[in-house]
């Protein structure tokens, strides 16, 4: 895989710039099975596409919206090198696949062309094998596949593509995983703090509970009360928390991969269970407020 300039037939840079960057990957066999790109139209390479045969090239669909927008790019031309170069070997595209994050889940990378192998040399290659079992059961089935090519061929660096995203997604996920156990604290707190605060309340209204009690109110109405009470402080934490994180998140999405930082589900998730853990923390005092004795309230008084 390199990079480097390449001219789209009819297309002038703006500026009077000579050549556009792109990603050159030579690819051969099977490839975009086997790695699961998509085929969004035209075909893959075949064995018809020979040295000696018109030149073909792949493109992802980032480069045919960049410079075929609306149109299928399929038939159209292209050529490595750049445009004063004076080049005529123009190579008709063949095949759009999807675009795919190659340097990173966290980073876009540029154009792409997939020029054949049977049509373009490469110093070294990277053999890919899609199989049902892990590395370690395929990795000897294919190093006898080429000792029996030839002896001489080297083979190292043998992973397979779960390790490979996984080493990719070390740093967030450490760090993801670091925002996880504060968060988890910064819960705790709150739960503590929410009891903490009703329990004072309650402690404060002890009086003016037994005198309801004692004017006839029921457990079931002071339960509701200091329940009522609870709900409406804890609402409004919530919504002023919510509305923080919906302003933040945006800082953190270099940190999310396949969700979006305001993702709706998400926060009605963290909503229902932050006031799910409120109204554990409220229940209590409001249990220990309906169960006051009148006579203890008002005598401590």
């Amino acid at each position: 895989m390199a990079w480097g300039p390449i001219t789209v037939e009819g297309y002038t840079a703006p500026g009077g710039d000579d050549f556009i960057n792109a990603d050159q990957r030579i690819v051969g066999g099977r490839y975009f099975e086997a790695m699961q790109i998509p085929l969004r139209s035209g075909r893959y390479f075949s064995e018809t596409d020979r040295a000696d045969a018109p030149r073909v090239v792949i493109i992802d669909e980032y480069l045919a919206d960049q410079y075929w927008p609306g149109q299928d790019a399929v038939g159209k031309r292209l050529r490595l090198g750049p445009i004063s170069s004076g080049s005529d070997n123009w190579m008709t595209v063949v095949g759009v696949v999807g675009r795919v994050k190659q340097y990173g889940l966290d980073a876009d990378g540029r154009i792409v062309v997939y020029l054949p192998q049977t049509q373009f040399n490469a110093r070294s290659l990277y053999v890919t094998v899609r199989s049902r079992g892990g590395p370690e059961a395929i990795a000897p089935v294919i190093r006898r596949e080429l000792q029996a090519l030839d002896r001489d061929l080297p083979m190292y660096r043998v992973r397979s593509m779960d390790e490979r995203v996984d080493a990719a997604l070390a740093r967030p996920r450490f760090a993801m995983t670091l925002l996880t156990i504060f968060a988890g604290f910064a819960l705790v707190l709150a739960a503590i703090g929410t009891y903490g605060v009703m329990t004072c309340l309650v402690s404060q209204g002890t009086r003016e509970i037994g005198i309801r009690v004692a004017l006839g109110a029921t457990q079931r109405t002071i339960l509701g009360t200091v329940l009522r009470q609870g709900t409406v402080l804890a609402a409004a934490g919530l919504a002023t928390g919510l509305a923080g994180a919906w302003a933040l998140t945006r800082f953190m999405q270099s940190l999310l991969f396949g969700v979006n930082g305001t993702d709706r589900r998400t926060f009605v998730a963290v909503a229902l269970l932050l006031g799910a853990v409120a109204i554990v923390a409220i229940l209590i005092p409001a249990t220990r407020a309906a169960r006051i004795d009148p006579i203890a309230a008002l005598s401590a008084e």
